[in-house]
């Protein structure tokens, strides 16, 4: 009964459909699915989630359309607090137990540097980490491929933009972490690049989130702007602080790492005018093709995504999950999947551009400047 049952709904499947589409529906309801794996701090700020989400509406897109050669993608992805050792408890159970075919999106600099470790022993590749940091990136690591443009890149754009605008009493604030301390040598080789010198430096303890002691010091040198490599909540509360002590006239910049509507949000009004350096194109911007991609994927599979930098980050990094595995014919393998994502020399995913190689696995360097308007949106 069951064998009469799939042939009699295979039959109509073929009546309605094309007989390629029908086929790949077919194999779709049959075949394995490819698993990417994730670890990420699910149960705190809200960055990863949306990082996530935009990711899954790009794969739920792909699976409604036949998948990859027949094959559902998926993701599964398990929380870390940010936690390191749960980090690596994560991830050791995705490739041994979960058995993933990669890992996927991993988030916070400590996090990816302790999935790598794990990635490396077991010789299972890791694209797409939400982290410009250098310590990622050199020494060239075969199993690790990035998406988005360093820190230090989105450091110079900010220091260059200050500069031209004749600021030159600069500070920063920075977390004490290897997020942080990548951010302010990225920091110091802009400003003496520029002729300058900062005005203070400060740092703050990453795991109370304090930032009193740093905003006296910070205040206290009278710069013109403070550049700020910190947690979304640690940034906040900065800004929050700053302006409520008589800093309304200071300018606020701060790395890519904040995007979420979590973040916007929780501004308010103090958000108005807060510069934020981004590494994926305006999401709003529905000439470009991705974008309009972003947004008919949002719709057609009802999803629940917040159009933001953070979720539109998400999406463009599964489409270029998918899109080596496409490369990597109807029986990927680790080995091809890595080799489809190397022959990426100048590949347009839709409006931003991928250039990697069997030496270079640096993905995109572009990198634009945004500020927060009136109403908590980005503008350009």
């Amino acid at each position: 009964m069951v064998s009469w049952s799939w042939r009699l709904r295979a039959l109509v499947c073929c009546g309605l459909l094309s007989g390629a589409a029908c086929a790949a529906a077919q194999e779709a309801a049959t075949a394995a699915p490819i698993v990417f794996g994730q670890s990420g701090e699910f149960s705190g700020q809200g960055v990863a989630k949306e990082n996530t989400d935009g990711a899954q509406a790009y794969f739920a897109m792909v699976n409604r359309n036949g998948g990859v050669f027949g094959r559902k993608v998926e993701l599964k992805s398990l929380d870390d607090s940010r936690d390191k050792k749960r980090v690596v408890q994560n991830t050791e159970r995705l490739i041994t137990q979960d058995k993933v075919f990669a890992l996927f999106g991993y988030r916070s600099t400590p996090s990816v540097r302790a999935a790598i470790e794990v990635a490396v022993r077991e010789r299972v590749p890791l694209i797409a980490p939400f982290s410009g940091a250098q310590s990622i990136r050199t020494p060239h690591n075969p199993l690790v491929f990035h998406l988005r443009a360093s820190y230090r890149r989105e450091m110079e754009k900010l220091i260059n933009l200050l500069v031209t605008q004749g600021v030159s009493k600069i500070a920063m604030l920075y977390q004490d972490d290897e997020f942080g301390k990548d951010a302010l040598t990225g920091f110091e080789e802009a400003i003496k690049k520029a002729g300058i010198t900062a005005v203070a430096v400060a740092d703050y303890d990453r795991k109370d989130r304090n930032i009193t002691p740093a905003l006296k010091t910070l205040t206290a040198a009278h710069p013109q702007a403070v550049v700020m490599a910190c947690t979304p909540k640690a940034c906040v509360d900065f800004i929050k602080q700053a302006k409520a002590g008589g800093g309304g006239g200071l300018r606020f910049l701060t790395l890519s790492n904040v995007n979420s509507d979590e973040f916007t949000r929780e501004l308010g009004e103090d958000g108005r005018g807060v510069m934020v350096s981004q590494v994926v194109p305006h999401p709003w911007s529905v000439g470009i093709p991705l974008v309009r991609e972003f947004h008919r994927a949002i719709k057609d599979t009802g999803s629940q995504v917040p159009v933001s930098y953070s979720s539109f980050e998400g999406f463009i990094a599964a489409k270029l999950a998918v899109t080596a595995l496409r490369q990597a014919g109807p029986n990927p393998t680790r080995e091809k999947f890595m080799a489809a994502l190397e022959s990426m020399h100048d590949l347009d995913l839709g409006g931003m551009y991928i250039q990697m190689s069997a030496s270079d696995h640096w993905g995109s360097s572009f990198v634009d400047l945004t500020m927060i308007g009136r109403d908590g949106k980005y503008v350009r």
